[in-house]
Parts: structure tokens; sequence; C-alpha cells
């Protein structure tokens, strides 16, 4: 896939914009019988890893995979090599290197940031002006519409979505309708199929 040829990103969130995260091998199936076209591996290795990648390929969805959080690999451009020869369609990262790597490979690059205060919201900023995922992903999630305003006006072709700390339905429908294009869900219960 080349930089050129990527859709964007923001379509695929249009009509199922709850995006299953992956914590356990386990919960891969129930992954992918959700609505969702993309899915969020925040686990893995180097001995399950491109099965977990192919199954959801052959589902005809995408596997995007957090970097930061695979056992046995670094952040390096071998590791992203690597998943990207395994079929992975998208990395999640928190680090900007990775995700430059990432993006001139033609692979979808979503940057995880963590708002805690404000001066993460600073840094938040910077981020934007510096690097242009395809998407940023706040954790926790109820603090993402906050910087919905700052990120459009910066990086307008960036989806927003949120993650992390998310409990209930009602709280996804109030995200989705504070502007987020997206969530990340952990608890299979709430991955609407």
């Amino acid at each position: 896939m080349s930089v050129e040829g990527k859709l964007p990103l923001r379509g695929f969130f249009h009509d199922a914009p709850i995006v299953p995260a992956v914590r356990n091998p386990e919960h891969l199936d129930m992954a992918l019988a959700a609505r969702s076209s993309v899915v969020f591996f925040l686990t893995g290795n180097p001995e399950n890893c491109e099965r977990m990648f192919r199954k959801t390929l052959d589902c005809g969805k995408l596997p995007f995979v957090n970097l930061d959080l695979l056992n046995g690999f670094a952040r390096d451009r071998h590791a992203t090599n690597y998943l990207r020869n395994c079929g992975v369609a998208g990395v999640i990262s928190t680090h900007t290197e990775t995700l430059r790597y990432a993006g001139s490979l033609g692979l979808y690059t979503v940057q995880r940031t963590f708002l805690v205060d404000s001066a993460a919201m600073e840094t938040f900023s910077t981020q934007l002006k510096n690097i242009r995922p395809d998407a940023f992903e706040v954790l926790p999630a109820l603090v993402a519409g906050k910087v919905l305003g700052r990120s459009r006006a910066i990086s307008p072709e960036s989806v927003v979505m949120g993650g992390g700390l998310i409990s209930s339905m009602t709280e996804i429908e109030s995200l989705l309708l504070q502007g987020l294009e997206a969530v990340s869900i952990g608890d299979p219960q709430m991955w609407i199929r």
C-alpha cells in the first residue's frame, strides 16, 4: 500500500465508530464479529501476532497494532517492517519517530496521547503541529472532547478518537455527540455487532 493510495481513515469510522481494542487473544473472534472494519491490537508477541493479523485481514478488517504494548518487539524500523509484512494496516504509538517511520511505509498512524493536565494539553498541541497522524487517540476518553476545537484548528485532517475508562454505552454516545469520530473499547461486551 502506498502513502498516496491510502483511503482516508475517517471513512472507516463513519458507520461503525466503536473500535474493538483486543487485550487478550482469546477475544479476537468477538472483535471480528463486531461491526467495526478496524481492530486495535493491544497485545501480541512474535509467536502469535502474524496469525492474529492474518485472521483479521481474512475477515475483511484492518489490523492496527499498538507497538508500545507488544511483547518481544522494539519500537524500531525492523519491528515496523516486520509488522507491515505481517499485514498490519496501522501503527498506534505514543512515540512520534515510530509513527513517522510507519507513515513513510504507507501505514496508518494513530498518535496515542494521555491528557492528564494542562502541560499534557500543551504537549498535545505541539504534537499536532509536528506530526500529522491519521488519528489521535486521547486517553482517558472522557477528556477527549476538551481538545476537539484545538485539534481541528491545527490538524483538521486527523481523526480524533477517545480510549480508556469508558464504562457504558451512554458514555460512548456522549463522546460521539461531542464530536469524536470513534472510540476504542477494551470491553468485549461493548463491541456492538
